[in-house]
């Protein structure tokens, strides 16, 4: 199935490819690697191309991208190995605060998040977890009339420089709360680690973090899906599709390559075994590709079933990543890990993707067990929606 863009869709796709192909390439990028925030200017410029109003609601000040938009443009940001935070900062931290912060909350970060002038960061993740969808360690009690938080978070992608982190914590004897949390609040340590991708993440403890009601985020409805797991969903799916972007530059690579490097008085590609793993390559990223689009159809068609279309789109996307950039660096040789190439960087950022938000193992062990749970391991998501076809089974065996 090839799929149809609309108009919109097409100039979100064409103008991010053709800014990035004429103002981000591989070394004005090095601007912005380990760096908090990533490049200043390139931040500024993705507020006045839109990108970073994209996610949110119009309602917020937001355009009301919807995922398979929002996945065009983090294609065109994986395609160019892009290091600025826009994944934790927007489509996370802005986006969870566009969706379920209160109106004071919204007009004290919000617009400065659209224009550029500061970043918000979501402080989520935690040491030794294999899932974001599991209950937060770090803890929140009431004490008097004021919040106490405690806990520590690992890998906090976008975290350093950010004048706001909205953290995740769970109610003594209650649901996961938000909390926004000032970094240079009493109580607060962190420290900056760089990440494999050129980006910046942050590993923060809390200790008796003292914070007010209006600090907290409202509560989650009681029944459905919780804002915080939705937008969890929605950025592991866009996550996917950066990575897309990334695989795909990976293959391009690989292709010319192989196409200009000699080996026994012939290019490379000239040897069969080289053209079936160059074939298996491009296999692996329409499949990847595939599970996006479909995903993120079924997505905005049913924002109830995000975390299922996100857990089934890493769970692949994931296991291709990893295949592509390997044998990338495979057929390059040693140049596949010589920092003068970009495939060196397609790499880090491939193996970066399949470790972050949970990988593939753990996400098709969760999918397999809510298969298994509601009794749907029989139905096919794509074919017969009633599940399997009888017509479709062997005929049973006649005793002899």
């Amino acid at each position: 199935m090839n799929l149809t863009l609309t108009e919109e869709q097409r100039l979100i796709q064409t103008s991010a490819m053709d800014w990035l192909a004429a103002n981000y390439d591989f070394r004005r990028r090095e601007d912005g690697v380990h760096r908090a925030g990533g490049s200043p200017a390139a931040w500024r410029a993705f507020a006045e191309m839109g990108w970073l109003a994209l996610p949110l609601p119009e309602a917020a000040g937001g355009l009301g991208g919807g995922p398979l938009e929002v996945g065009l443009l983090m294609q065109a940001l994986g395609r160019h190995l892009v290091v600025e935070p826009v994944h934790g900062s927007v489509l996370q931290a802005a986006r969870l605060l566009a969706l379920n912060g209160t109106a004071a909350q919204q007009a004290a970060w919000l617009p400065g998040a659209v224009s550029g002038a500061h970043r918000l960061a979501l402080v989520h993740g935690e040491p030794g977890e294999r899932l974001p969808w599991a209950r937060r360690r770090a803890s929140a009690r009431r004490v008097g009339q004021q919040w106490s938080l405690e806990g520590r978070k690992r890998m906090a992608i976008g975290a350093p420089g950010a004048v706001r982190w909205l953290v995740s914590a769970s109610e003594v004897d209650g649901p996961d709360r938000v909390f926004l949390v000032d970094p240079a609040a009493p109580g607060v340590t962190s420290s900056m680690a760089l990440s494999a991708d050129g980006g910046c993440a942050a590993d923060v403890e809390f200790t008796d973090v003292l914070l007010t009601d209006a600090d907290l985020l409202p509560a989650a409805p009681p029944v459905g899906l919780s804002p915080l797991h939705a937008v969890l969903a929605e950025s592991l799916l866009a996550s996917c599709w950066e990575a897309t972007g990334a695989t795909q530059s990976a293959l391009e690579q690989t292709v010319a390559y192989t196409a200009q490097r000699r080996q026994f008085g012939q290019p490379l590609a000239a040897f069969q075994v080289v053209q079936h793993r160059l074939a298996e390559m491009a296999v692996q990223c329409i499949e990847a590709q595939a599970v996006c689009e479909l995903a993120a159809m079924r997505m905005a068609r049913d924002p109830s079933n995000a975390v299922e279309e996100a857990t089934v789109a890493k769970s692949k996307v994931a296991r291709a990543a990893r295949f592509v950039a390997q044998e990338a660096v495979q057929l390059h040789g040693a140049m596949g890990v010589c920092e003068e190439l970009p495939v060196a960087a397609t790499f880090r950022k491939l193996q970066a993707f399949a470790a972050q938000g949970g990988d593939a193992a753990s996400h098709s062990l969760h999918y397999g067990r809510s298969l298994l749970a509601a009794g749907r391991f029989d139905r096919s998501r794509t074919l017969t929606p009633g599940g399997v076809d009888p017509s479709m089974l062997p005929a049973p065996e006649q005793p002899a």
